[in-house]
C-alpha cells in the first residue's frame, strides 16, 4: 500500500514541476512560480493532490523526534521534522552563551523591512553565539527558519501564523532544545499597538495578545520589540515573572529596527544580560541619533515596586486634571510618557512615581523618559483595557 502512495506522489510531483519555473532571491532558495503550461484549474487540482498524498504519507510513516509545529492559515497543522544529528553538529562547544530568537513578522506591508532585516542577520557570525530566525514574509508559503552559528542554515520552510502564540512557544522551545544556551534573547519584530497586541498577520488575521506571549515565554533573559507602542506599562507588567530585561520603543519604532551589525561587533562571549540591554540600547542610539524615536531598557526587578506606587498614584489624581496631564504627557491619542504625566501632578506620590521610573530605566534615547501608559482620549478607550494583568492588580482603568 505503502508503495503505491508512494509512486503516485512521484508521478504527481514530477508533473507537477513541469508547471512551474524556479526563482531565486538572496534568502530563499528554489521558490517555485507558476508558469503558463497548465490552467490555473489543474494546477490546483494537482496542489491538493499532492497535499493528499503528502497527509496519507505523514500518516504510514513513523514518529520522528525533535518536530517543530507551526501553525498554518487554515485549520490544519503540520509537523516540520529537523534532523537532529546534523543540528547537534553545527557548534562543536556543549552549549551557546547566548542564543538569540529573532521573531520577525513581515505577512504585512512591512514585508520589504522584514526581508531587509533578515538579509542583516544572515551576515552575522559571532563565537558563542547561536541566532535563531523565524521570518515570515507577505507571500503565501514563504515562512522560514534560519540558524546562524559559524554557517547559516535554512532549517524549515513552511507558512505559519505569526499572530498564534503556539508558533511563539514552539520557535521558543525548537531553539532551547536544539541550541542551549545560558541566557536567551528573544525579539519580536513586527506591527505593535501595545497592550491591544503585536506581530500582526495579515495572511492569517491574527496578532499576538499579551496573554499568548506570556504562555509562549519560559525563562528568557531579554525580551525585545521591535514595534510601535510596546514600551507600555501594561506589557512589561505582563511579563513581569517571564524575564529579567525588557527592551522596547516609547511610541513609534522605526521600520529598520535594531541595528544587529554594530549591536554583534560590539558583544562579547562572556557579556551578561545586563550589559546586552545596555549595549542595544546605545547602539540604537547612536544610528538613530538623528531621529526623534524613543527606546529604553527596563530591569524588571523593579516593576512590582514601580507599579505599587502608579496604583497608589491613580488613586490621588484628581479627575477633573486628567485632560490637562494628558495633554502635557501625550505621545498619542491613546499613550502618555508615565513620567511627565506624574509630574505634572508634582506632590510626593507623583514624585516616588517619577524616582520609580528612573530606577527602573537602565539605558534610553530620546526627550521621553523611556515608560508610556494607556491614557486616551475619550472616544479612543477600549473597553477590553480592564482584562490586563495591569488592569486587574490597580486602579488605574478606574481611573480612565
Amino acid at each position: 500500500m505503502k508503495s503505491l502512495v508512494v509512486l503516485l506522489a512521484a508521478f504527481i510531483i514530477l508533473l507537477s514541476q513541469l508547471s512551474y519555473s524556479t526563482e531565486a532571491s538572496s534568502y530563499e532558495e528554489n521558490k517555485k512560480v507558476p508558469a503558463k503550461i497548465f490552467s490555473p484549474f489543474y494546477l490546483k487540482l494537482l496542489e491538493e493532490i499532492k497535499k493528499s498524498l503528502y497527509e496519507k504519507l505523514v500518516e504510514m510513516s513513523p514518529p520522528k523526534k525533535n518536530t517543530l509545529q507551526m501553525s498554518y492559515g487554515g485549520n490544519y497543522k503540520e509537523n516540520n521534522t529537523i534532523d537532529e544529528k546534523k543540528e547537534q553538529a553545527v557548534y562543536n562547544g556543549s552549549i551557546f552563551n547566548w542564543t538569540f530568537m529573532i521573531y520577525i513578522d513581515g505577512d504585512n506591508n512591512l514585508c520589504n523591512y522584514a526581508s531587509k532585516k533578515l538579509n542583516e542577520l544572515l551576515k552575522i557570525r559571532k563565537n558563542g553565539f547561536a541566532i535563531i530566525i523565524l521570518y515570515d514574509g507577505d507571500k503565501y508559503n514563504d515562512s522560514c527558519i534560519y540558524s546562524i552559528t559559524d554557517s547559516v542554515k535554512r532549517i524549515n520552510q513552511s507558512e505559519v501564523n505569526m499572530g498564534s502564540g503556539i508558533t511563539l512557544k514552539n520557535l521558543i522551545s525548537f531553539a532551547k532544545s536544539n541550541y542551549s544556551a545560558k541566557h536567551y534573547f528573544l525579539e519580536i519584530w513586527g506591527h505593535g499597538n501595545g497592550w491591544m497586541g503585536v506581530a500582526f498577520d495579515k495572511t492569517n488575521r491574527d496578532y499576538l495578545t499579551l496573554k499568548e506571549i506570556k504562555n509562549a515565554i519560559n525563562e528568557v533573559d531579554i525580551v525585545s520589540f521591535s514595534a510601535c507602542y510596546m514600551g507600555s506599562i501594561e506589557v512589561a507588567y505582563s511579563l513581569k515573572s517571564k524575564v529579567n530585561y525588557f527592551i522596547a520603543p516609547e511610541g513609534a519604532m522605526l521600520a529598520n529596527g535594531l541595528p544587529y551589525e554594530r549591536i554583534f561587533e560590539r558583544l562579547n562571549f562572556s557579556a551578561n544580560p545586563e550589559n546586552v540591554a545596555r549595549i542595544i540600547v546605545e547602539e540604537y542610539a547612536d544610528y538613530y541619533a538623528h531621529t526623534s524615536t524613543n527606546f529604553a531598557a527596563w530591569n524588571m526587578s523593579n516593576i512590582t515596586e514601580l507599579v505599587t506606587l502608579i496604583n497608589n498614584f491613580s488613586s490621588s489624581i484628581n479627575k477633573s486634571l486628567i485632560k490637562q496631564a494628558r495633554n502635557a504627557s501625550s505621545i498619542s491619542p491613546k499613550y502618555v510618557d508615565l513620567y511627565k504625566f506624574a509630574q505634572f501632578f508634582d506632590n510626593e506620590i507623583a514624585k516616588e512615581v517619577m524616582k520609580a521610573i528612573n530606577g527602573t530605566i537602565i539605558a534610553k534615547f530620546g526627550n521621553m523618559h523611556g515608560i508610556e501608559i494607556y491614557c486616551p482620549l475619550p472616544q479612543y478607550y477600549s473597553n477590553s483595557y480592564s482584562y490586563t494583568d495591569f488592569s486587574l492588580d490597580t486602579n488605574w482603568d478606574e481611573l480612565l
